[in-house]
């Protein structure tokens, strides 16, 4: 669900509001069953790439307008933190830096955003405790979606493979 800030530049260009989302990569289509917006935290992402019709599964402990402010930021200096930035950074897309306006608009014509799931998380888990159940669910959704390199997608690490120590 799209916050109800008329300035947020997440819900206005990026953030796609729907009952369902689906895979580019699958026929497959999954309803929400949570209400989520810009500022919920402990959710699991998908950006589509929708020039080149691929799909990256994350997640953030933080709310995902501060995450992909983030990646904004690191797509600009042209850090590849992640998946999606190398994708953006590698193939050129056509993303004008002149103005955040210009960025915003000329970067929401590549990247659609869709809120998946919020984890639940217990209030007294440990910052790796949080992480290591995110990354579960991210697994989860990354094989549900057949976003990992091996399904076509953008990801390339398996978060169900990921070996975590308390």
């Amino acid at each position: 669900k799209k916050c109800s800030a008329s300035r947020c530049y997440m819900c206005k260009n990026f953030l796609i509001e729907s009952n369902t989302f689906s895979s580019c990569h699958t026929e497959q289509t999954f309803r929400h069953k949570q209400l989520l917006t810009c500022s919920t935290e402990n959710v699991i992402y998908k950006i589509d790439c929708i020039i080149h019709n691929l799909s990256y599964i994350g997640y953030t402990t933080t709310s995902i307008k501060t995450r992909f402010s983030n990646n904004k930021s690191h797509l600009k200096t042209k850090n590849a933190s992640c998946e999606i930035v190398k994708h953006l950074i590698e193939l050129g897309h056509d993303i004008d830096f002149s103005s955040t306006r210009s960025y915003d608009e000329s970067l929401s014509r590549c990247i659609k955003v869709t809120l998946i799931e919020k984890v639940d998380l217990d209030s007294a888990s440990t910052t790796a405790e949080k992480e290591a159940k995110c990354e579960t669910r991210e697994g989860y959704w990354q094989t549900q979606l057949k976003t990992l390199h091996a399904g076509g997608g953008l990801n390339s690490k398996d978060s169900r493979k990921v070996c975590h120590t308390s």
